[in-house]
């Protein structure tokens, strides 16, 4: 009964973070800058888990709310995130969820670009991976601060491709993940 609680407080929490820079957007498009000003997007891709999260984690759905706002060519990046996988190998599913705050540069017109961003991000993991015995499987789960780094292109303004790799500081060694997200934006 958990499951449905935790992942309506991150779609609250992903709609509040999307409709945040709003009122900067009004400002940007005032001022004559270059670039888009804030541009919202909403997306739904796949979630490709690596390394030992990938042993027993199959590839599955990612939902992302992301909001960018750049002038010219620097700007930034803020997302929440919710992806679930399903369990391979006789083992249990995992999922995450979170955000980040990435630094960006945008390369191409206002209206379609492509962008690279890097930055940082705290969330939360629940998976299973290998165990310390050959064929052995221990459950991972808690929260963590993530490095993520990635690119995009914006078409038109209206719609979003991303694709972005995600580095959990799980302890002993990192968990990471693979997002590949298409999207619209206002």
């Amino acid at each position: 009964m958990r499951s449905p609680r935790v992942a309506a407080g991150i779609f609250a929490f992903a709609l509040l973070a999307a409709f945040v820079p709003v009122p900067a957007a009004a400002a940007g498009r005032q001022s004559g800058g270059s670039g888009p000003g804030s541009v919202i997007g909403i997306g739904v891709g796949a979630l490709l888990p690596e390394g030992a999260f990938g042993e027993f984690n199959d590839p599955s759905y990612f939902v992302q709310s992301r909001s960018i706002y750049v002038e010219k060519i620097i700007g930034g990046r803020a997302a929440a995130y919710y992806g679930d996988t399903a369990g391979s190998n006789g083992q249990g599913g995992g999922r995450v969820y979170g955000f980040d705050f990435d630094f960006l540069l945008k390369f191409g017109s206002a209206t379609t670009f492509f962008y690279a961003y890097g930055g940082a991000g705290y969330g939360s993991l629940a998976y299973s991976a290998p165990g310390p015995t050959p064929g052995s499987a221990v459950r991972h789960s808690g929260y963590d601060w993530c490095w993520t780094g990635g690119v995009g292109v914006t078409i038109k303004r209206k719609f979003y491709i991303e694709a972005s790799y995600v580095s959990y500081q799980t302890s002993p060694d990192t968990t990471d993940f693979i997002p590949v997200v298409i999207g619209f934006q206002f």
